[in-house]
């Protein structure tokens, strides 16, 4: 089971039914019946699904296990419950009953029932999330995809982060590093030399907003935290430089963990069908190791990683069916501005892409923060939302 419960949005039931061993002559006929939104639970020994399947069906609805399951010819079976949440409620009660490990998977279920966020506080600054929150992007490199040498001079950065204030920034993320397709890696100390004095010269000109730092460096994560920084975020989830995840640690800084399978981005095969399952499982292990050696999860944001390595189908997956990575129990940032794959698909230039970006902003569902280029039009697209909401 190892702690893991996904709360499953996916359209496409019978893939999952397919996925974890249904009988498929009876397939097809189910489902209708395992419509709408459920629950996965991984790796159930057979004696503990045939129990689950039990209790679910006397609380008057189903669990979906393996076909061979009933018989336990099955090493061990993930399963599926189909449930609103009073109905999960009520299977608590009769789990923490159960033997075996049942009684600790109904330790799972309560958590995921308490579904408030903890709250991320940057100073005077509280992230209570309770809104979608706006991330503005501030690249000072000379080779970033869309904006690459317009805000090297620190005041023109400047001059750029007041006007995405002004738009409704809540944050704003400040990388020295090109991370698209064929960037070429620099030194930690030119990426340095980029990022610090603008840091500095945002504080010393009063602007008080939190900054994150896009950076896979320890060296420069330490330096710009030094300056007046205040989150992390980091594309390669604290995998490229083991000193930065010992830092963030022992410092308990805000992390933003993204998803990545190789940086600079390049296209990847990823060795799961399901892109999402893959990510999810990725992000979890990340969390749970961060949490085991000391950070507090209120520190952390999950970011699934739009376009680092994945192909234009496996961007839409992620995005169809971002609210499963609620179970995460953590804030998810999301990063599709000027994305390739938005591009593509629609024939347009990096400004013409802020259209369909403030759409998609809209209309993907779990995310606390939209990491954007163009703050106004997306804080104008979320109000728009809101009052239809």
């Amino acid at each position: 089971m190892d702690d893991i419960l996904v709360k499953i949005a996916n359209d496409d039931i019978l893939s999952e039914l397919n996925s974890i061993g249904f009988d498929a002559s009876y397939v097809d006929a189910v489902v209708k019946k395992y419509s709408g939104v459920a629950y996965k639970i991984y790796s159930l020994k057979p004696f503990e699904a045939n129990i689950l399947k039990q209790l679910c069906l006397s609380l008057g609805f189903d669990c979906a296990v393996h076909r061979d399951t009933i018989t336990c010819k099955c090493d061990e079976t993930n399963a599926l419950i189909f449930a609103s949440d009073v109905q999960l409620s009520n299977l608590c009660s009769k789990l923490e009953k159960q033997p075996f490990r049942l009684s600790k998977l109904s330790s799972l279920f309560k958590n995921y029932l308490n579904k408030k966020l903890l709250p991320l506080t940057v100073k005077k600054y509280t992230f209570d999330w309770s809104k979608p929150y706006i991330m503005g992007i501030l690249n000072v490199t000379p080779d970033s995809f869309s904006d690459g040498g317009k805000y090297i001079n620190p005041d023109f950065a400047l001059s750029h982060v007041k006007e995405m204030i002004d738009d409704g920034a809540d944050i704003i993320d400040i990388g020295g590093e090109s991370t698209r397709p064929d960037a070429e890696k620099i030194s930690v100390e030119e990426e340095i030399s980029r990022i610090i004095p603008v840091i500095k010269l945002l504080r010393q000109e009063g602007i008080d907003i939190p900054i994150s730092v896009d950076t896979r460096n320890y060296k420069t994560a330490e330096a710009a935290i030094n300056s007046g920084a205040d989150i992390i975020n980091d594309v390669s989830g604290l995998d490229y430089d083991k000193n930065l995840l010992d830092y963030v640690v022992s410092n308990n800084i805000p992390v933003v963990i993204m998803h990545s399978d190789k940086i600079p981005a390049v296209s990847s095969n990823f060795t799961n069908l399901d892109i999402v399952e893959e990510v999810y499982f990725s992000l979890y292990s990340k969390i749970k190791k961060l949490i085991d050696r000391g950070m507090l999860r209120n520190n952390i944001i999950a970011d699934v990683g739009i376009g680092f390595g994945k192909s234009k189908e496996a961007n839409y997956e992620l995005i169809k069916r971002h609210n499963e990575f609620s179970s995460l129990k953590v804030p998810m940032l999301l990063g599709i501005s000027r994305k390739s794959f938005i591009r593509n698909t629609f024939n347009l230039s990096f400004d013409e892409s802020d259209i369909p970006t403030a759409l998609y902003s809209c209309l993907t569902d779990n995310v606390n923060i939209h990491r954007v280029h163009n703050v106004k039009l997306v804080k104008q697209y979320l109000e728009f939302a809101k009052k239809l909401s």
